[in-house]
């Protein structure tokens, strides 16, 4: 039996993402920052999904979840088969009247916080990558990262950086034979667009 991870399932594109994996045969471990945030997941499939708690701009919360995965994998007697890297935040305003510390926070959570989460829980990945089906990172980015908008800056130029550390780590991981993959959704209507920051 598989497993995957999946960050950001708290709403929108990462809740709907562990729910498809739920009605197959996979297990789900979905990372939330709060324990609330995992409930609906939780009462609809409680013996197929666990949450873990960690922020991705938070290292040592990472490394403390990644214990828990592994108690998780083994036993049910399974094995970390994709890290799907959803979680993020949407920053947004005119260039002119944006603090430089938006792009920095919009920077840690889109792009250095999936950079830490891949690197954590790569081993996971490559230890066990002796089946048909080979072992994965799907990367969730956005139309945003092949084209800019306007007022929207911070949340592009994450995406954009995405891209390219996705490609030059796809690069890298063959040697490993684990693929790492880039998914650019166009415009969907989910939560993370109420959680803009108000400047």
């Amino acid at each position: 039996m598989r497993t995957v991870l999946v960050t950001g399932v708290s709403t929108g594109i990462g809740r709907a993402i562990a729910e498809e994996l739920l009605k197959t045969d996979f297990l789900v471990i979905g990372s939330v920052r709060k324990k609330e945030d995992a409930k609906y997941l939780e009462d609809l499939y409680n013996e197929k999904f666990k949450s873990v708690i960690f922020d991705v701009t938070k290292h040592d919360e990472i490394l403390r979840a990644k214990n828990e995965v592994v108690k998780f994998i083994k036993d049910n007697n399974s094995y970390l088969s994709c890290v799907i890297n959803n979680a993020g935040i949407a920053v947004g305003g005119p260039v002119k009247y944006l603090d430089v510390d938006y792009f920095r926070k919009q920077f840690e959570v889109n792009f250095f916080g999936l950079i830490d989460v891949s690197k954590i829980f790569l081993d996971l990945l490559i230890k066990k990558n002796n089946y048909k089906m080979k072992n994965k990172i799907i990367n969730i980015g956005s139309i945003s990262g092949k084209r800019s908008y306007p007022f929207v800056a911070p949340y592009t130029a994450s995406k954009f950086a995405l891209e390219g550390f996705s490609d030059a780590f796809r690069r890298e991981l063959l040697i490993h034979d684990i693929d790492v993959v880039l998914i650019e959704p166009g415009p969907i209507k989910t939560p993370i667009w109420d959680k803009t920051p108000d400047i």
